[in-house]
């Protein structure tokens, strides 16, 4: 009786606080969700003004290697060379302001984030035949650190992965070797498939051309290999080049039915269905189609590549945005070169040029100078 007693006159309070605590944290999760809308409301409103009202990179020509990439949506990272070190600095577009975020002794050649921008590649070159990766988190901080004998390297992150990728180190006589890295574990092994140049379809397939070494091609049939099976399968014929995102495999297909022509073509990357398709006319350069520079935003899924002027004389090209979705396609930019670019998160902004040295506004078909 006392023991039921005691729960009767106890189950009010436990009732009670039972629901303060479920207001409270109701209350909680308001103010987090009401912070970070504003936060992103700020953001945006950053973004949006961001050519109108944008700092400049201030760096002498000699120091000033190139513009890697975005760090966030106002903030890119460029490489600064200096007699006894080398810097990567994040600079922020709005306010100027330059901050250190990774500094060796050695000479750094490139910086390459994983697709969720949580790791960031540092490349370093001590000597012609040695290179350095090291891993940093968005802090700046060591992650892993990897050293081989290299003359030039090739990496491509796993977009499925964020702890994984792949790194093909050169020879100067172009031989190579291909390996799987794996950070979360910190370990390095030999790639199942032995292949220079690939994008990943999920985290176990790789898409990639074969080309053959023994003679020139215009273009070679494009194969997928599964990493942990072994097997491979061809996928299509006269393949030009190829680049993957979020679950679509797309590549340039010289037309052989129409000299001079090709087409870009989509497929799901499980199914093999084709989405969609683009005509545009090919670009060579000596004795090989051009495969033009290219990216996708992947939240509004459009392709945005270098489209060679048909006819043209001197090798002008157009900037195109094809939207997979709607199958619009539209010119952004004219009489352009066929140089790197790099879509900002928002999809709003591309860094271009040689040393991703200029800003484009895609939406009000702007390009500015961002450094000085």
């Amino acid at each position: 009786m006392r023991a039921a007693f005691f729960f009767v006159m106890c189950f009010p309070i436990l009732l009670l606080s039972s629901c303060e605590f479920h207001q409270l944290t109701n209350e909680k999760k308001q103010v987090t969700k009401e912070k970070k809308m504003e936060n992103e409301f700020e953001n945006f409103k950053a973004e949006q003004n961001l050519l109108e009202n944008i700092q400049p990179i201030e760096a002498e020509e000699n120091t000033f290697q190139n513009i890697t990439g975005w760090f966030h949506e106002t903030a890119v990272l460029y490489i600064k060379n200096l007699e006894d070190r080398s810097e990567v600095i994040c600079h922020d577009l709005q306010s100027g302001k330059d901050e250190l975020f990774f500094q060796t002794k050695h000479p750094i050649i490139q910086t390459v984030p994983n697709d969720r921008r949580t790791i960031f590649l540092i490349h370093s070159s001590p000597e012609t035949n040695q290179a350095i990766l090291t891993f940093v988190n968005t802090e700046g901080e060591e992650l892993f650190h990897w050293e081989i004998n290299a003359f030039e390297l090739q990496y491509t992150w796993n977009p499925y992965n964020e702890n994984e990728l792949m790194v093909t180190a050169f020879a100067e006589d172009w031989s190579y070797k291909t390996y799987l890295l794996d950070l979360k574990e910190k370990k390095v092994v030999d790639s199942p498939y032995q292949i220079p140049f690939f994008q990943w379809t999920d985290e176990d397939r790789i898409t990639y051309v074969k080309w053959n070494n023994d003679e020139p091609e215009l273009s070679a049939p494009l194969y997928e290999a599964n990493l942990m099976k072994h097997h491979e399968k061809k996928i299509a014929d006269h393949v030009i080049g190829n680049g993957n995102f979020s679950s679509i495999v797309m590549y340039l297909q010289e037309n052989q039915q129409e000299k001079g022509f090709g087409q870009y073509v989509f497929i799901n990357s499980s199914s093999k269905k084709v989405l969609s398709t683009f005509r545009v006319p090919l670009a060579s350069d000596y004795s090989q189609w051009i495969f033009p520079y290219y990216d996708f935003n992947a939240q509004n899924q459009q392709l945005y590549t270098f489209v060679p002027v048909a006819k043209s004389q001197d090798g002008s090209f157009e900037l195109q945005r094809f939207n997979l979705i709607t199958k619009k396609k539209e010119t952004i930019f004219k009489n352009v070169t066929n140089d790197p670019i790099l879509i900002s998160p928002s999809g709003h902004y591309a860094l271009y040029g040689p040393r991703l040295e200029k800003i484009m506004d895609l939406r009000k078909e702007k390009i500015q100078e961002i450094v000085k």
